[in-house]
């Protein structure tokens, strides 16, 4: 009864969102204002998502982030990842195009403001760093997932430092981000029980997701540490400090 109610209300805030979505987008004027309501309107519904569905997220740091226009790199484990910085501070989400290409989740993304790139294309690598350029330049947050995929949180893959020019074009910050989960109803996140929140490798979006809203509590924690000036480092040094610092917060708090 308990997974019943949960799925019943989550489909009410997904259509909330959607309508909001779609509503708030097609009065937008302008491609940088309609990505600005949808980035707004993503923040606002995934911090209702995370109190309907138990998510505590406990954020560290934000009082020292810039304004505005800085890149976010963080390790990821799962869609929920999403969800959990989303509802501490608006930003705009890195994906790739198989996630856009995702039944149901793709669109999710695309309505809330998220800009897909092809990594495995490097003929159109060059556009789509301009594009995560542009973003950084009109003043929005980026969120990018430099592993590339998410993991069942044992380890951090090697980071990807071809996205990281983005930030480095623009002269802006990047801040590296730990996200963390601690605690699934009560017990401490463990390899026993990591799949009932990472979503990774060839698992189904729908039964993982069915799945986890029968959870009562799931606490979350995110720490951003103090950015990287991509004035006085370069690309590879900037992408090889942020996996250092993530790295030895996540297993240092473990």
């Amino acid at each position: 009864m308990f997974r019943l109610y949960r799925l019943l209300g989550v489909s009410f805030l997904f259509c909330v969102f959607i309508i909001g979505a779609v509503v708030l987008r097609f009065y937008a004027v302008t491609d940088v204002n309609r990505r600005r309501v949808s980035v707004w309107w993503t923040s606002k519904m995934c911090r209702v998502g995370c109190r309907f569905l138990g998510i505590m997220v406990k954020a560290e740091g934000l009082g020292s982030l810039p304004s505005g226009g800085s890149l976010i790199v963080a390790n990821h484990m799962s869609y929920l990842d999403i969800m959990a910085f989303a509802s501490v501070r608006r930003a705009v989400f890195i994906s790739s195009v198989e996630m856009e290409q995702t039944f149901f989740l793709g669109f999710l993304a695309r309505i809330g403001g998220t800009f897909f790139v092809e990594r495995r294309n490097v003929r159109n690598i060059k556009g789509e760093l301009d594009g995560i350029t542009d973003i950084i330049a009109q003043g929005f947050d980026v969120v990018l997932f430099p592993e590339g995929t998410s993991t069942d949180g044992s380890k951090i893959l090697p980071f990807r430092s071809s996205f990281l020019a983005g930030a480095t074009d623009t002269g802006a910050e990047v801040v590296p981000a730990c996200i963390r989960y601690e605690y699934i109803d009560g017990e401490q996140f463990s390899a026993e029980n990591c799949d009932l929140v990472c979503w990774y490798g060839d698992m189904s979006f729908l039964p993982h997701f069915v799945r986890f809203v029968g959870i009562g509590k799931t606490e979350v924690s995110i720490r951003y540490m103090d950015g990287l000036s991509s004035l006085e480092l370069d690309r590879k040094q900037i992408t090889r400090m942020a996996h250092e610092l993530i790295t030895t917060h996540y297993f240092a708090a473990s």
